[in-house]
């Protein structure tokens, strides 16, 4: 009977430092919160079985790497990311480097957010391929489910954060090699780390 009761299903829960997060990362709010509610479904104390933790269920070792990243010489302790704040704080860090890194596309850094950065680079196709057809040639099932679902509860997100939604077919450019991924952004070169 709550299917269709968004309020409860989809929740504005530490909208605060999401929006600010986001917004420090350059970063879809909507989409912030998309990945909180995919990874944790706002659970703060969230742990998976292979260790992630917090809202935006973080490795340790990858959430220390980003930590000194955004605050070199500080110190790191795992705790920190049950501390909501924090774990927004480094998570949207994360997500916004990979964002970087994969070209400032939405689909590939969702999907590298799941199942890192290296692999997706290895899924990229040899030949241009609409971005709906590439998800679907996502070999492993879990990433291609989360992809599917982080990009409607993304749409599910802006509604209830704005009111308005941007066209799906924006967030779904094309994907293809990394040289034709960095033609379109204008990058000249492959991003590194």
């Amino acid at each position: 009977g709550y299917w269709d009761d968004l309020e409860l299903r989809f929740p504005l829960e530490h909208r605060e430092p999401i929006e600010r997060q986001a917004r420090a990362q350059q970063l879809d709010s909507a989409w912030v919160f998309a990945i909180v509610r995919q990874e944790s479904a706002f659970m703060h104390d969230a742990r998976s079985r292979a260790g992630a933790l917090g809202l935006m269920q973080l490795m340790p070792a990858t959430a220390k790497e980003q930590a000194r990243r955004m605050q070199p010489g500080t110190s790191f302790k795992t705790n920190l990311l049950l501390d909501p704040d924090a774990n927004i704080r480094i998570g949207a860090g994360y997500l916004g480097r990979v964002y970087q890194q994969l070209y400032q596309h939405p689909v590939l850094a969702t999907a590298a957010y799941n199942a890192g950065p290296h692999r997706v680079r290895q899924w990229l196709p040899d030949d241009e391929l609409a971005a709906d057809l590439w998800i679907e040639t996502i070999p492993f099932s879990e990433t291609r489910t989360y992809v599917r679902r982080v990009l409607a509860y993304t749409v599910i997100y802006q509604q209830r954060l704005n009111g308005e939604v941007d066209r799906i077919s924006e967030r779904l450019r094309p994907i293809g090699t990394e040289a034709s991924l960095a033609a379109q952004t204008g990058a000249g070169r492959t991003p590194q780390g």
